[in-house]
């Protein structure tokens, strides 16, 4: 492997300073009707996201829990933030983000194809191999995320914190 000067140290020294990190969240929503491309979740925050402020780091694979008794879990495109921009008012409502909001966006994944586990009925669906660099402000170790409804039809969760996520982060 070549070694290349990466501010300071060789390539190896780079990859083995890498923190791998497992961070949960849950994505607070309302339990109400949530209609296809509207927010089920806004502006969550990832705490301690990167490892210092101002900090980058690799979202590699997301993993979606679903608590709630109903089995109905829909795609979702999960939207990353750098700060708490949001792009919609609040959960359930359609999304209106700003010129200037809509560049706070770090990147999106859409997930799906949810597993049921029965007989509790507790879904699960992973996204894995993102690879999404991801950068906080400088005055942060924390990034954001937000969840839309995409499944093309309406979206009724029974509990508010029943939609969990372990998002798989490589820090810088």
């Amino acid at each position: 492997m070549a070694e290349t000067d990466i501010k300071g140290y060789s390539a190896a020294e780079k990859l083995n300073k890498m923190d791998v990190d497992l961070i949960d969240i849950t994505l607070t929503t309302d339990a109400e009707t949530i209609a296809d491309n509207a927010a089920i979740s806004v502006a969550v925050e990832i705490p301690n996201a990167v490892s210092v402020l101002g900090g980058s780091g690799i979202i590699q694979s997301i993993t979606l829990f679903n608590l709630d008794d109903s089995v109905e879990s829909p795609a979702m495109e999960l939207v990353f933030i750098e700060d708490n921009t949001a792009f919609a008012s609040d959960e359930g409502t359609a999304l209106n983000p700003t010129d200037s909001g809509i560049l706070k966006a770090l990147g999106s994944t859409t997930v799906s194809n949810w597993s049921t586990f029965t007989p509790s009925t507790n879904e699960m669906t992973c996204k894995q191999n993102i690879g999404m660099v991801v950068k906080a402000p400088s005055t942060s170790t924390s990034i954001y995320v937000m969840a839309i409804n995409r499944s093309g039809g309406d979206y009724t969760p029974s509990a508010t914190t029943a939609l969990r996520a372990r998002i798989g982060i490589v820090k810088d």
